[in-house]
């Protein structure tokens, strides 16, 4: 059998669920023993999932995930457009140059 993008990205989905849930099992936590992340990142296999389905589509930092983020944040927000950035800084860059904007109306 010859095999094709589609089974071998099946594949890797399949070992990478199954990895997933073997590393990021929910474990009962221990006060005072247990660790507690400084990041507070919380992972998953669905987490994992989205991150690697993301990377085999060769879309690291935006594409399909950020558009249906966008999307739903607009319609959570009740907002006509919404545009995610990089970071804290570019945010407050892009809020600044909206805000004091000649095309901006007031």
């Amino acid at each position: 059998m010859t095999k094709t993008i589609e089974n071998i990205t099946d594949e890797i989905k399949k070992l990478v669920s199954e990895l997933s849930d073997l590393k990021f099992k929910k474990k009962e936590f221990n006060a005072g023993t247990d660790t507690v992340p400084v990041s507070g990142k919380v992972l998953g296999n669905l987490e994992i999932q989205n991150m690697v389905d993301a990377s085999l589509e060769g879309w690291l930092t935006t594409g399909r995930f950020n558009n249906e983020f966008e999307k739903k944040l607009a319609k959570f927000l009740n907002v006509k457009c919404l545009l995610t950035v990089n970071s804290g800084s570019s945010a407050n860059l892009i809020s600044f140059s909206t805000l004091t904007s000649e095309k901006t109306k007031r």
